[in-house]
Parts: C-alpha cells; structure tokens; sequence
C-alpha cells in the first residue's frame, strides 16, 4: 500500500494492522502526491472536471444552487465517468508505477540546489 507521510498513518496500530494482514506500506515523500499517488495524478482531476460538467448542465437549467441531496445525486454519474479501467491503468502509466518508470516522476521534479554564499568577511 502506498501512502503520504501523514503523521495519522505512522502510527504502531497502523504497522500492527498491517502486519496481521500482510500489507506492506511504503511512505511517499511529504508533498509529492500530487506526482506519485496514482488517484492524485490521474483520476481525481477527472472526477472533478466531470462533475464541474454536471454542475454546468444545471446551471443551463437555471439551477444555481447545488446542496447535499443534489452533490449526492450527481456524484455517482461523476464517478462512473472517472473510475473506468483506462483512467486507472493511465494513472498507474503517468506515476512510473506500471510499468515501473521512475523517470516519468523524475523529470517532473524541479530541483535546484541551494548552496551557502559566504559575505567574504
């Protein structure tokens, strides 16, 4: 299982569960799931934007108010339109996962060493 670095997901109950059920966890860096969580990369920005559409097709309608029953009852079409096998085997591709390509990560990342400048006293 591959999970953020949250401190609620390091805990000795959370390594017990695991261990009793055979899971093993690997910890992703703090502040890169946007690059390495499949769901982050791919899928969730999917179910926004087809949920934003289903918002839009009710704003047609004159419909400018969206509440609790109404999010419940559009999310659903939302998510149908997300979770489908090629969404989640795309989000596996686009995080180097499968097939395992870490260069797919590593070229996103923008690193730039900082080095000391001394003030030459």
């Amino acid at each position: 299982m591959i999970i953020d670095s949250y401190r609620s997901h390091l805990t000795p109950q959370f390594d017990q569960i695991c261990m009793e059920n055979g899971i093993i966890s690997i910890c992703i860096s703090p502040h890169s799931s946007h690059l390495l969580q499949p769901l982050d990369v791919s899928c969730f920005a999917v179910l926004k934007q087809a949920y934003g559409h289903i918002v839009e097709d009710k704003m047609c309608l004159d419909i400018n108010y969206i509440d609790k029953l109404d999010f419940l009852a559009a999310y659903p079409h939302a998510r149908a339109e997300t979770y489908k096998p090629e969404n989640l085997i795309n989000s596996f591709a686009a995080t180097g996962l499968v097939s395992f390509n870490p260069d797919q990560v590593l070229t996103k990342l923008h690193i730039q060493l900082k080095t000391s400048t001394s003030s030459g006293s």
